[in-house]
């Protein structure tokens, strides 16, 4: 059994263990939280919805209102109008978890505004009794409501205005949490009810058509009438947010994740998807977390408002705008400057509507603790008895008439389904369903047919009347037909997805979408794939692959991919028979072969490389494939291939026969034929073909080749890679000779390479054994050699008994206490249950390692001075690099991805929150962010955060943020540890020091200096490191040769909160005749469509630009920008200049070129 980093190759144990300079380094801000309050918070704001509303800094143009407060209302969790213009809402007072002995009586609630003057007179309580109702939507006759583990349908029956009604529509939800609980309802344009479930929730529910199920998070789609219920999307973490455009797109928010808005594609899976191969992630990576959705639209708002998104940034106190524009087949996303925000702490939006008179209506929680698990449930902070809604109007444009639809006629709500304001159209639509379809179809026939095709809105207007037949389950082909052949992209997409909802009452569905699968817009071949997905048949698989005869952009072939797999039983079978081949068309057979991936796939796509009809742009995947589920034949003919000259380029031969190296360690299947013709490998120049073949005489134990392992073992002056794969491979053989060999490098006397790379890879077999050997070479150590030291110890960590069994030999020497101190840090850092040996270095290297305990009135004085704290020197601590926070923590984005995200942590977290999670990182772990140790039946143990687990792997993410693939069988036993954040990391800061850092947290995410920019900052960079390796590089060839040189050491760096490189953090380099050092970095973007897009600096001045090695100059009309066309895919983009001439350091940002169809956003992550 192998364990997979998903970062590069196979990863050995051994071969991890024996790199030098690879170690954990340490997590400072703690991943976890306080779960007790302190009492030197300060009081609470004040409560006065006045003084809320006179916080809010609006956008220009608009102004706000106070809808309704409590007493009328409180706590807010979801709400919707109805048809009659009232708004209902969803009311916990209750949450997040009742007492024992508490009554349940959380209520549903209706307001009116029966005057129109923009407030609420009065407050029905329609239902009551209820525990925790975190969602709900009027409609057939009452309110859908969720309530717990079911979704219920409650109903006033003798018009008091109260319910008197309670039917269980569906039961069998999950209810692992209270915040991620059946919520977010939404009646689609279909007629359909959406409603969303979150990551902890695993629902199994049984309906006439079968039992249903979703484990994790993602969106129901349900059709009431008939109960038929499937699952529209799955994933994203806690999806508090859903909506469906004017056209049918879906879009949805994640108030636990940190991608902004997600583009819903029917089908698609979403980080934490469970058992998902491949997920499609969201449009602004890098957001904070957003809570709500609802899409601009109306006469009432201004023009340039029409199709934005609006949501909430609940935790830094924020209502968000979005601009959604097309890219390719699906969108990007663009944030704009806010509609409201404040530094009011209890200011907590969590949902937002358009209303019936076009203004826009936002949920306000109103809380100053907004935690769940991490603060104490019963915090006497949380409030549970207020809440707001807040309106909000455009200054000096007059409101929208508020419609009447309950009482109006039929063809009064036909003319309804045209009015420009969405809250309109849908709400029509809705009555419309409520009347039935006998009262309506007669006369949706006739105003169809009536419709002005000169009208502006003809297309849309049409699309209404098609979508108020699917809302009705009434068939309608004609129209069908027509809207597929619409001039307008956007309304072939949605009637592209009708199609398989008529499947059974149309004629030849297939045939009507055929020609959409190539149709000119992407989204419109998107469209026509996953619907074509829906109606399996060897027909339908046929037709959708011929979008590959278009361009295929990110979005395209993900959908094509998913299509693959969904459609496998209709074509896979087909394609072993030999009754199917994509209609000859060799390319869509091999992709769709790769999409499904399974060893099913393995004789097709061998005869398809045999007759020479793999593609050359896929033949590189073809053969790994081949090679990851290929049997002993398969893997000769692919040994063949490697040995022949000029049969593929140097660097393919090595990862092939590094593929196959995995299925000898991973599947223990080894090439047939004689092993020992990879001889020559072992003697080509190239190091990587050579490291390859190395390993393949180890993992297939070729005893012939034996000796030539030998002598690489002992070459003190071969590559460190090539001899750690010599070592390994000496050791797999296990024969006397072997073991001898490699024991004699461990001895005193060994040169230190070869002694480091013995001893680690002799810990990773036995470490028992080689303990004594161990702890001896450590006490020779001094700090300056602790990339050995940390080598020889991850050896040990990585096994079992590892731990135990160097820290008894370490009983029996000294060490140098600098490196023990390192090391003790390091082992803390990686997040790994070693406490004996942490104690076992603090004794040998005499240390005081007791971590420093602080009073309740040391936390009060340090809590009271955060006020005077300097987050501008908390910053600097921040980002010390022996501090490493950003190694585990993102800002915006950038930095490590073990903890959470930190760009609005202080707009969401108290003060004593903060602090406790510095001093005492496993009081109360933030959920998601718990370690997960497992061990393997290998003796091994695996340490990370939990990314994702299939049927056949576990995927954990380490501190160094590789995800390490653990095959579940290997599993012997797991289980759940505390935070990855070890205790003491902020022990050796001064009080000072603590103090400012706090104060840093503490702004992060509020109004000001430390609130992140919507500009698109270029944040993740690469710096070429100060080594002698770089310094010979850049003195003796040019800029361009060390750009291309990635052995060089390239070290992770990132900008600012507010965007910025710090010159003086920079490692320099010298040059050539004594010229001042430079620094040299690194930044990528990714284009999604291509075209020109400009990079914008906020001084160009002594900078030097490469774009992909190729140098670049300024714009000449513009110095501080470039302008550069560019392809879709990852542009590497380097800066190279001194320093001391730029105190101020680099801010860049990505800028639209107007015009230009580009997309394109910064590489954000690690």
């Amino acid at each position: 059994m192998s364990i997979r980093s998903r970062r590069g190759s196979a990863f050995s144990w051994n071969n991890a263990a024996a790199t030098s300079a690879l170690a954990f380094a340490v997590l400072f801000l703690s991943t976890s939280s306080a779960s007790r309050a302190q009492n030197a918070v300060g009081p609470p704001p004040d409560p006065d919805p006045e003084v809320e509303r006179q916080s809010f800094i609006v956008a220009d143009g608009f102004e706000v209102n106070l809808y309704a407060a409590d007493p009328l209302i409180a706590k807010p969790v979801q709400m919707n109008f109805d048809a009659a213009g009232r708004l209902w809402i969803a009311s916990s007072e209750v949450y997040p978890q009742i007492k024992p002995g508490q009554e349940a009586n959380d209520k549903i609630l209706v307001l009116e505004d029966k005057d129109g003057d923009g407030q609420a007179e009065s407050t029905t309580v329609f239902a009551d009794g209820l525990l925790i109702p975190t969602g709900l939507e009027p409609g057939d006759g009452g309110v859908y409501v969720a309530n717990s583990t079911e979704l219920l349908h409650l109903k006033d029956t003798d018009g008091d205005g109260k319910a008197d009604s309670t039917r269980v529509v569906l039961s069998g939800f999950g209810t692992e949490d209270t915040h991620h609980l059946l919520h977010t309802l939404r009646w689609g344009h279909d007629g359909m009810l959406y409603f969303n479930q979150s990551i902890y929730i695993h629902s199994h529910l049984e309906t006439p058509h079968g039992v249903r199920r979703l484990n994790g998070g993602g969106i129901w789609r349900f059709r009431p009438e008939t109960m038929e219920l499937d699952v529209f999307i799955r994933g994203l973490v806690n999806t508090w947010g859903h909506q469906i455009d004017a056209w049918g797109q879906s879009f949805a928010t994640d108030g636990a994740g940190g991608e902004g808005i997600n583009y819903c594609l029917p089908g698609a899976s979403y980080v934490t998807a469970v058992d998902a191969v491949r997920i499609l992630k969201g449009l602004n990576p890098g957001s904070p977390k957003y809570c709500g959705l609802e899409v601009a639209s109306g006469r009432h708002l201004p023009d340039s408002w029409q199709g934005s998104l609006l949501t909430n940034d609940f935790r830094g106190n924020r209502v968000c705008r979005f601009v959604i524009s097309d890219d390719g087949a699906g969108f990007a996303s663009r944030e704009q400057s806010e509609l409201i925000k404040t530094t009011h702490v209890s200011f907590r939006p969590i949902d937002v509507l358009m209303g019936p008179d076009g203004a826009i209506y936002i949920a306000d929680w109103y809380n100053p603790i907004i935690q769940h698990g991490e603060v104490d449930f019963r915090d006497p902070r949380r409030d549970h008895t207020r809440g707001r809604i807040w309106r909000v109007t455009a200054k000096d444009r007059p409101l929208v008439e508020r419609p009447r639809l309950v009482d109006a006629d039929v063809p009064h709500l036909l003319e309804a389904l045209k009015a420009p304001e969405e809250y309109t159209r849908r709400q029509s639509k809705r009555v419309l369903k409520e009347r039935g379809a006998a009262a309506v179809v007669p006369a949706l026939a006739a105003w169809v047919a009536a419709l002005d095709s000169a009208d502006a809105d003809f297309e849309r207007n049409r699309l209404e009347g098609l979508w108020t037949y699917q809302a009705l389950d009434v068939a309608e082909p004609a129209l069908l037909d027509q809207a597929l052949a619409s001039n307008d992209a956007r309304v072939r997409a949605a009637a592209a997805r009708i199609v398989p909802f008529w499947k059974g009452r149309v004629s030849d569905p297939d045939a009507l979408l055929a020609p959409l699968a190539t149709d000119e817009n992407p989204r419109v071949r998107l469209e026509s794939v996953r619907s074509l997905a829906r109606m399996p048949s060897e027909k339908a698989a046929s037709l959708a692959f011929q979008a590959l005869d278009k361009p295929v952009d990110g979005f395209l072939d993900y959908a094509l991919w998913l299509t693959a797999r969904d459609l496998a039983p209709a074509w896979l079978p087909a394609v072993q028979a030999g009754r199917f081949d994509f209609d000859g068309h060799a390319a869509r057979l091999v992709f769709a072969l790769q999409a499904l991936g399974s060893p099913d796939v393995l004789q097709p796509l061998l005869t398809l490389y045999k007759q020479g009809r793999v593609p050359h742009e896929q033949d590189a995947a073809a053969l790994n494939l081949i090679a990851a589920v290929g049997g002993p034949p398969e893997l000769g003919l692919l040994l063949d291939l490697i040995e022949k000259k000029d049969a593929m380029p140097t660097a393919r031969q090595a990862a092939l026969l590094n593929a196959l190296v995995r299925a000898g360690r991973e599947r223990k299947i080894v090439p047939a034929g004689d092993l020992e013709r990879i001889a020559p490998l072992l003697s080509q120049p190239d190091e990587a073909l050579r490291s390859a073949a190395v390993a393949a005489v180890g993992a297939w134990k070729v005893g012939g080749l034996r000796p030539r392992l030998a002598e690489l073992a002992l070459a003190a002056d071969s590559p460190a890679s090539l001899r750690m794969e010599a070592i390994r491979g000496l050791i797999a053989f296990g024969d006397a000779e072997s073991t001898r060999l490699v024991a004699g490098l461990a001895e005193p006397g060994a040169d230190p390479v070869g002694r480091t790379l013995a001893i680690a890879s002799l810990a990773g077999h036995d470490p028992t054994a080689v303990a004594d050997r161990a702890a001896s070479w450590m006490s020779e150590l001094k700090a300056d050699r602790l990339g050995e030291a940390q080598a020889v110890l991850n050896s040990f960590l990585d096994r079992r008994d590892g731990p135990a069994a160097l820290a008894k030999a370490l009983d029996a020497v000294k060490l140098d206490s600098d490196l023990a101190k390192l090391a003790v840090r390091d082992i803390r850092a990686s997040g790994r249950s070693a406490q004996d040996l942490i104690d076992a270095l603090a004794r040998s290297g005499s240390l005081n390692d007791a971590n420093r305990t602080y009073s309740t009135e040391e936390k009060s004085a340090i809590l009271a001075a955060i006020s005077q704290g300097d987050p501008a020197r908390g910053e600097a601590v921040f980002r010390r690099e022996a501090m490493t926070c950003l190694k585990c923590h993102a800002v915006a984005g950038a930095g490590g991805q073990v903890g959470p995200s930190l760009e609005s942590i202080g707009a969401s977290a108290p003060l004593d929150y903060l602090l406790d999670s510095l001093l005492e990182p496993n009081k109360a772990v933030k959920e998601n962010y718990h370690a997960t140790v497992v061990a393997t039946d290998e003796g091994r143990i695996v340490t990370g955060i939990r990314v994702r687990q299939t049927d056949s792997e576990l995927v954990l993410r380490d501190a160094d943020d590789q995800e390490i693939a653990v095959p579940l069988d290997s599993i012997e036993e797991q289980k759940i540890a505390g935070s990855i954040m070890p205790a003491g990391l902020v022990d050796p800061l001064t009080q000072a020091e603590l103090v400012d850092l706090v104060s840093f947290l503490s702004r992060l995410g509020k109004i000001g200096d430390y609130a992140v920019s919507q500009d698109r900052i270029l944040r993740r960079w690469r710096v070429l490191a100060a080594t002698p390796e770089a310094a010979t590089a850049m003195i003796r060839t040019s800029l361009e040769s060390v750009i291309q040189n990635e052995s060089l050491g390239w070290k992770p760096l990132y900008a600012s909160v507010g965007g910025r490189l710090i010159s003086q953090e920079l490692p320099v380099n010298p040059r050539v005749n004594a010229a001042p050092p430079i620094a040299l970095v690194r930044t990528d973007v990714e284009v999604t469509t291509p075209g020109p897009i400009r990079l914008k600096f906020d001084s160009a001045r002594d900078l030097a630009f490469w774009v992909d090695g190729r140098r670049v100059e300024p714009d000449p009309g513009s110095p501080d920008a470039l302008t550069l066309d560019l392809d879709r895919g990852v542009h590497a983009v380097y800066v190279a200049f001194e320093p001391g001439r730029r105190e101020a350091g680099v801010r860049g940002v990505l800028e639209d070129v107007e015009g230009s169809p580009a997309k394109a956003r910064p590489v954000l992550g690690k």
